[in-house]
């Protein structure tokens, strides 16, 4: 058998394989997994909170009795899993990466991990977070700052920056997390894995302590594409406790990524916004990412977009107040727990009109997500930019970066391509390109239109089986055992 530290790093497809044929036990991978966060994780800060160890191989055990007698549930099953730290689990503290909640244990599981508990899954912990998600970094003043893995002078982005590391790591295979600008998508470009953020309502928020609940969406971080169309099957639907969710029918997401064929996809690459600051390192990389692309035959023409200089604003005026209004009793009474971060964020959220708030609204519903649906619908099948603009900042670089001579704020470069897709709605996934001059990742965005994900999904993962690029990310966490 395998080291552990490699078997670990393996894709929930490749595992749930050797887990079907009996090559590896769940017994085994949690002890790989637990044994990766006893080395690792003092140094990292991926979790917040580790499961008791006896309940996790109990789990484990019973999950592999089921497997033996016949009772396989599926690609899930007897595979361990971790999830941000604002996502509830019956008698598992959810702290929300804050002081306030630092005490907090739910009494139900949220519905995501219901789900993904009743599909056989193991789980093993909650990851680090910005406080309250209220970041991009992974920088926590209470449970310490998550930092990457491929350079621990750098940050590991956020704010599902605990689950990003504990995927890239061997820590754990597979991660649920949440997206409100940018929080699964901006850490797992910066870590080298795959962040899927659904379309929403696709994903029940029921049992997720809320940022800005229009904007909030439960999604995952993963090793592979197809590691993401498992969970997105296991965990989609509708849910009478989130009256946000669809009805609409759950496609078979993993066939249809396998069957796939990425020949002949129209894609556009919008060039106003996206590119105005773009580190050469990582335009260097997605330029290379689009040739890769032509080569599967993908058909990839430049698109037009009218209403960019609207993107953050209107974010802006919907994340704010909306957080705000989530926090505003405590904010009366116990002011003094939160950072001063987040203060400054929540007194921003007073400051901004009802009437801002529901013109942001208007604008995003009558020009933002009209004009992505036409171009989505009329000329090209998917659309795809860089994740972020630059890659995994220093930790000293936290407040403002230098691009190109052109100075911004860290939090806003971050942000930059991510918070319109929030804003709309629509389904993103950002999967590794490459790997900086100096050995950082770098992520691609890939967007599709509302309950698209098998597009998107299948194009990455076209991709992926071109050049078997996923597994061209596990060195530098093999290097952490």
């Amino acid at each position: 058998m395998a080291k552990g530290s490699q078997v670990s790093l393996l894709s929930l497809k490749e595992l749930s394989e050797k887990i079907e044929t009996s090559e590896i036990t769940p017994v085994d991978l949690t002890e790989f997994c637990l044994d990766r966060i006893r080395k690792l994780n003092s140094s990292l800060n991926a979790f917040i909170t580790i499961v008791n160890e006896k309940d996790a191989y109990n789990n484990a055990v019973l999950a592999e009795k089921e497997i033996r007698s016949g009772n396989y549930r599926g690609p899930l099953h007897g595979i361990p899993f971790s999830i941000k730290d604002i996502i509830y689990t019956k008698g598992i503290r959810c702290t929300a990466g804050s002081k306030i909640l630092s005490k907090h244990i739910p009494q139900t599981d949220a519905t995501c991990v219901e789900k993904i508990k009743n599909a056989g899954a193991i789980f093993i912990g909650t990851n680090n977070l910005n406080e309250f998600a209220s970041g991009i970094t992974g920088v926590n003043p209470f449970y310490g700052d998550t930092k990457n893995p491929w350079n621990m002078s750098r940050i590991s982005g956020g704010s599902s920056g605990g689950s990003a590391v504990a995927i890239s790591t061997g820590m754990t295979p597979i991660a649920l997390g949440t997206d409100t600008g940018g929080s699964l998508r901006v850490p797992s470009s910066l870590c080298g894995v795959v962040g899927l953020k659904p379309t929403y309502g696709r994903v029940s928020k029921h049992g997720v302590f809320p940022l800005a609940p229009s904007l909030d969406h439960v999604g995952c971080i993963t090793r592979s594409t197809w590691d993401a169309a498992a969970i997105l099957e296991c965990i989609s639907g509708w849910d009478p406790y989130d009256q946000s969710s669809s009805h609409r029918k759950i496609p078979q997401y993993t066939k249809i990524v396998e069957n796939s064929n990425a020949k002949g996809l129209a894609i556009g690459v919008p060039k106003e916004y996206f590119f105005d600051y773009v580190d050469c390192e990582v335009e260097r990389l997605f330029n290379q990412f689009l040739e890769n692309l032509k080569s599967l035959e993908c058909k990839v023409s430049d698109i037009a977009l009218q209403n960019y200089q609207r993107y953050y604003k209107t974010w802006r005026d919907i994340r704010y107040p909306e957080t705000t209004s989530v926090h505003e009793d405590w904010f009366k009474t116990r002011a003094e727990g939160y950072s001063l971060e987040v203060r400054k964020m929540l007194i921003l959220g007073t400051k901004i009109s009802a009437v801002d708030y529901l013109h942001a609204k208007k604008i995003i519903n009558a020009e933002l997500r009209k004009e992505f649906l036409t171009i989505l619908k009329e000329m090209v099948d998917v659309i795809i930019v860089p994740t972020t603009i630059i890659p995994a900042p220093k930790f000293e670089e936290l407040d403002v970066i230098d691009i190109g001579g052109t100075i911004m704020q860290t939090r806003e470069a971050l942000l930059r391509n991510t918070i319109v897709f929030n804003s709309t709605g629509f389904p993103a996934v950002s999967i590794p390109i490459g790997l900086t001059k100096d050995k950082m990742p770098v992520g691609a965005e890939i967007i599709g239109p509302p309950f698209g994900e098998e597009r998107i999904l299948s194009l990455a993962y076209n991709y992926e089986c071109m050049n078997r690029r996923h597994t061209k990310f596990r060195s530098a966490s093999s290097s952490l055992s």
